[in-house]
């Protein structure tokens, strides 16, 4: 974001005091409160559902949320002259989750499990079918498609480089488990747990992860509501246990206890349990090198590809004992 960005701010009732330079933002110290200014990638439509969300989890007695402000024409997105978008939004002190630090680890786990209780919202949101994450089977049977794609055109390259060689030799390894997980859904959905879902209106956060939690002492805020949807909570714990597990080499102390301290404020039945089993066999990461590989330039194809490889080879051994653990 550059500067001239910031006469946005003029459509705004706001009377800033001081600003600083956030994560590709401005924070606003402002007689109102603080408040955040920065890009926004989606439409006015996504802006409200998201305020929806935040006003039914403030409504339960969760206050601590990014809500977007309208400006002086009642919009809650704004444009440049160029047709650049952002947004004002709430915002809070403290400072980001430190993902080396089990304390903050388990702090950010138990209000993930704090938000997911008041997350529910289903009258008085629209749009619902926009805004919905797809089944877990439907899922899984994209991305196992982009893996075959990938590996076919991996194995029509003549000069292969050694990215594509060690890429080429793991697949069956990582294959094998995406292909497990498809049979299991198959053979036994997640029907049940989906359409109580839909029943219930239950919203997950989409994107969480440190960076979305605010630690402040004893208050914690939660921000980042951007991709929030209709969906299986479940989603926002793997995703987070996941992203922390590969930090830490796969500790399967660190991951149960982590699994402990959510279920602890908020119960995972059998059906979720066992959607998390699915969700963590499945190897995500190496789908997501998959993809940026193929995606990449072909000319010259960057050693952190083959970098981030090794490393998952490395830490399959142990990622394979935590699954196993939570079986």
């Amino acid at each position: 974001m550059n500067d001239r960005a910031l006469r946005v701010l003029e459509q705004y009732e706001l009377e800033v005091v001081s600003m600083r330079r956030g994560r590709g933002a401005y924070i606003l110290e402002t007689t109102q409160g603080l408040r955040i200014f920065c890009d926004y990638e989606s439409s006015e439509r996504r802006a409200q559902f998201q305020n929806c969300v935040m006003g039914k989890m403030r409504s339960g007695g969760y206050r601590n949320v990014d809500v977007i402000l309208p400006n002086k024409e009642g919009n809650l997105v704004s444009a440049d002259w160029d047709g650049q978008k952002y947004v004002v939004k709430e915002w809070y002190p403290g400072r980001e989750c430190d993902p080396s630090s089990e304390a903050e680890i388990f702090a950010a786990v138990r209000n993930l499990a704090k938000i997911h209780r008041v997350m529910h919202a289903k009258e008085e949101c629209e749009f619902m079918e926009s805004f919905t994450a797809p089944d877990p089977l439907t899922e899984v049977r994209a991305r196992n498609i982009e893996l075959k794609k990938v590996i076919s055109f991996v194995r029509r390259r003549k000069d292969k480089c050694a990215f594509e060689r060690l890429f080429q030799n793991s697949f069956s390894m990582y294959f094998e488990q995406a292909a497990e997980v498809q049979r299991r859904l198959e053979q036994n959905g997640c029907e049940r747990l989906v359409q109580s879902a839909k029943e219930n209106g239950t919203v997950c956060h989409g994107d969480y992860d440190q960076h979305h939690v605010l630690l402040a002492g004893q208050e914690t805020a939660t921000t980042g509501f951007e991709h929030c949807r209709y969906g299986l909570q479940i989603n926002d714990l793997y995703r987070f246990v996941r992203k922390v597990l590969e930090k830490h080499e796969w500790n399967p102390r660190l991951g149960m206890r982590m699994l402990d301290q959510y279920t602890g404020i908020r119960p995972v039945s059998g059906e979720e349990r066992r959607l998390l089993y699915l969700k963590m066999l499945y190897p995500e990461k190496f789908r997501k090198l998959a993809n940026y590989y193929l995606e990449s330039n072909k000319a010259w194809i960057s050693r952190r590809f083959l970098d981030k490889l090794e490393q998952q080879n490395r830490q399959q051994e142990a990622r394979n004992a935590f699954v196993k653990a939570l079986r």
